[in-house]
């Protein structure tokens, strides 16, 4: 039997058992750093495959291998588990038992189709060579699971390649691949501004901390469009300002959080030294001082351009074991090119690392990510399993 049959029939017999996994973690969902029913159920399935794994240091992350036996490439495959702070409003049977706490960007798919995706692997071991390392992360949405895990060693031993996929609410059936910068680096600043308190009567004596902030936010606004060139993208916002103890009292202190969004290097350094001048030089004008504690966030989506032209030859030469079924119709296929977006994903931290590539994969339309009415197509995860291996096989096998 030709390796692909083999992977379209083994994907055949693992999907219901796949729906009924991702249903079990949708129904069962849990925030970041917290997904420990989660890690559990993905270790039994593990080990009912037999499938060799270790927990990692950053709880509760699961990270299993599976080697061929046969000297090659080593790939990582990363899912996500986490879910979202969003008291879920579907009518389906499995949704969320949690309150207040729904996988509303997909991730239940994510981790449910690694698992397939290890089955189909461990099955197949002697139609490959190389090494494949499953990495089921925690805390993506919130906390940075993956910086953390690579901080804890995870990419002790460096793979070749990452890859992984993102479930999109666009056509079923539709894949996006993104060559280059695929999402923003996410970053922040802590601004405290400084000034003098004085009773409203004698504004003489004191410094505005309030007029001085208000002088720096008109100024920050405008470095997105004076600062960076008209093709660059980046966005810069003041979320949340807080100062002044009374109507009548000059404030001496202001507190303001700064959310910036870039999507290449250049954008980001430009932006963080700019907000950065500006903030201590408009505050010193103005007889007070500003603070400015740069907090890095999450590194930008860097599609490597030949792994992202591989990844495409690949599902462009197995079209026909992809759309098949309920999916035989699909208008919108397999797509290459330029899809920057400002949106923030952890795996950038994987992508800054090692060549990579995530791709997003429409499971139909309808609510976004991070919508308490958000949904999958579940014919869509037979799907996602064949995408993910026979991008990972075409590619230890070339």
């Amino acid at each position: 039997m030709e390796l692909v049959e083999k992977i379209c029939q083994i994907s055949d017999e693992l999907e219901q058992h796949t729906i009924e996994i991702r249903r079990q973690i949708h129904q069962n969902p849990e925030l970041s750093y917290k997904e420990t029913q989660t890690s559990a159920l993905v270790r039994e399935e593990l080990e009912r495959m037999g499938v060799s794994y270790e927990e990692s240091p950053v709880k509760p992350g699961i990270i299993a291998t599976i080697d061929s036996g046969k000297p090659g490439k080593f790939l990582m495959l990363r899912a996500d588990m986490d879910a979202l702070p969003i008291q879920e409003e579907t009518d389906f049977e499995f949704a969320s038992r949690n309150p207040n706490v729904m996988h509303a960007c997909g991730h239940d798919v994510h981790t449910a189709n690694l698992l397939a995706v290890a089955e189909v692997l461990n099955r197949t071991k002697e139609d490959w060579q190389g090494k494949v390392k499953l990495v089921f992360q925690p805390a993506e949405e919130s906390g940075g699971g993956g910086r953390e895990m690579i901080k804890a060693g995870l990419m002790e031993e460096m793979p070749d390649a990452c890859f992984a996929l993102h479930v999109d609410n666009t056509e079923a059936g539709q894949v996006l691949i993104g060559k280059g910068y695929l999402t923003a680096y996410s970053d922040g600043y802590l601004m405290t501004v400084h000034g003098k308190a004085a009773h409203s009567s004698t504004p003489e004596e004191g410094v505005d901390a309030i007029d001085i902030a208000a002088s720096i936010i008109t100024a920050l606004h405008g470095i997105a469009s004076r600062n960076l060139g008209p093709m660059a993208q980046g966005t810069l916002n003041i979320g949340t300002i807080k100062g002044g103890m009374a109507g009548n009292i000059i404030a001496d202190k202001v507190d303001m959080v700064c959310m910036m969004r870039s999507l290449c290097d250049k954008s980001r350094d430009t932006m963080r030294e700019r907000i950065a001048a500006l903030a201590t030089g408009i505050a010193e004008a103005k007889g007070g001082s500003c603070d400015c504690d740069f907090r890095a966030g999450y590194a930008a989506v860097y599609n490597n351009e030949e792994f992202s032209e591989e990844v495409y030859r690949t599902l462009n030469k197995y079209e026909s074991a992809l759309y098949q079924g309920p999916l035989a119709g699909a208008k919108s296929r397999v797509k290459i090119g330029s899809y920057p977006m400002l949106a923030a994903e952890d795996f950038g931290f994987y992508s800054q690392k090692v060549p990579s590539c995530l791709v997003w994969v429409g499971v139909g339309e309808g609510a976004p990510k991070h919508n308490s009415h958000f949904s999958v197509n579940e014919d869509c995860i037979k799907f996602c399993t064949r995408v993910m291996v026979l991008t990972a096989l075409e590619y230890l096998n070339r």
